[in-house]
């Protein structure tokens, strides 16, 4: 009987223990898509405390966690994330979801409730899809008349805002998914869409797209 006795004393003492271990904290955090999109609807949950929310309409969270935890960021489009917690940690977590700057991927997002319409307004412009665009000369020609955002000069291509004192900083430029050096070799008539994206996903191309993308999809055989 008192080797029960002491046995169960010591599996609650371990309890106890592990529990004050954990420490369990409340973590408040928000998720956003090029830096400043709150993102609804994302799965948020904790790797040791084991609790599941999601984020509201603003991309705001709150859940527990342990004293030292991940909470992992899930959804259908947005590629997962996960933040480490630190025991007693007071500042709120700010997960930037990586958004893959395809078209059709916007359109996804938007369908699954992730971002809203006006969202993608603020963030992203695109010409429509199956538009002609042979009257134009020139690559050059086609992007100064149709996006207000950009700005050319010589082989640099700009997105107002991105500008610095120490001269403009180049947009990233994606043909078909492949980064090249300069538009000029293309055609307008090949063109089957643009999209500028004005923050960068900086997490799809790193560093490298920190000044914004200009993404040129060309039409395939037969298009």
């Amino acid at each position: 009987m008192k080797r029960i006795f002491f046995l169960t004393i010591f599996i609650l003492s371990a309890f106890l223990l592990k529990a004050q271990e954990q420490n369990v904290q409340i973590i408040y955090g928000k998720a956003v898509t090029f830096e400043q999109l709150p993102v609804r609807g994302i799965v948020v949950s904790s790797k040791n405390a084991g609790a599941k929310t999601q984020t509201d309409s603003l991309g705001r969270f709150m859940i527990a966690c342990a004293g030292k935890d991940v909470v992992v960021f899930e959804s259908k489009i947005f590629k997962t994330a996960k933040k480490k917690i630190k025991p007693n940690t007071t500042d709120s977590i700010v997960a930037d979801l990586i958004f893959p700057p395809a078209e059709e991927n916007v359109d996804i997002a938007i369908a699954y409730g992730y971002i809203t319409e006006k969202d993608r307004v603020t963030a992203i412009s695109r010409l429509p899809k199956g538009k002609d665009y042979c009257r134009y000369t020139s690559m050059l020609e086609l992007l100064s008349e149709n996006f207000t955002s950009l700005s050319v000069r010589g082989g640099c291509i700009t997105i107002r805002g991105n500008e610095t004192f120490n001269g403009p900083e180049c947009a990233l430029l994606v043909v078909d998914g492949n980064e090249v050096r300069s538009l000029d070799c293309i055609t307008p008539c090949d063109v089957k869409d643009i999209t500028v994206i004005k923050d960068g996903s900086t997490a799809v191309y790193g560093s490298r797209g920190g000044n914004g993308a200009v993404i040129v999809t060309l039409k395939k055989g037969g298009e």
